[in-house]
């Protein structure tokens, strides 16, 4: 996963100077979304030089996107910010490993339930993402890219979707 640009920055690298990070993390939801229901004839099948399938891929961009999605209302509350241990994330052979929470289950996400999933994370997410902004001192530990504010957590999630959405078409193309 590329890494989002710093804390307050105005935009996701690789999208138009003039959308802001809610317009490109809806512009990345979208074309994930697009191409997951391409996938209906391999959906439980593992992508070629991969450990998932699309079913996989697709519970896993929603359980990382719950996990940000809290994040980021945190950030933008008023309750105290506890201090949380600082543990790195995990890298095998230079590739962001998934954490323990956020493995997809063996049958990853059922295709009869993809469009009902799909619909109530973007929202989630969207309806979030409209408001988002930084609060000075206001920042949480992201384990591959230390204490960010609630903009570059979005950001990250924009990326997060971008990424598995590249992987998939890899996957497709193969």
């Amino acid at each position: 996963m590329p890494a989002p640009l710093p804390s307050g920055s105005p935009q996701v690298p690789g999208t138009r100077p003039d959308t802001g990070p809610a317009a490109a993390l809806a512009h990345e939801l979208g074309a994930l979304e697009a191409h997951l229901r391409t996938r209906q004839a391999d959906w439980q099948r593992p992508q070629p030089g991969r450990a998932w399938s699309p079913a996989q891929e697709a519970e896993h961009v929603i359980l990382i996107g719950e996990a940000g999605r809290r994040a980021i209302r945190l950030l933008l509350s008023e309750r105290e910010l506890r201090p949380l241990p600082h543990v790195p994330g995990t890298l095998r052979e230079g590739r962001r490993q998934a954490p323990e929470f956020a493995q997809p289950g063996e049958a990853g996400l059922a295709w009869g339930e993809l469009e009902t999933a799909w619909a109530a994370h973007r929202a989630a997410l969207l309806e979030l993402a409209a408001g988002v902004h930084d609060r000075p001192g206001r920042t949480l530990w992201h384990p591959f890219l230390g204490e960010i504010g609630a903009v570059a957590w979005l950001n990250s999630l924009t990326a997060h979707v971008r990424h598995h959405r590249e992987l998939l078409e890899a996957g497709a193309r193969a």
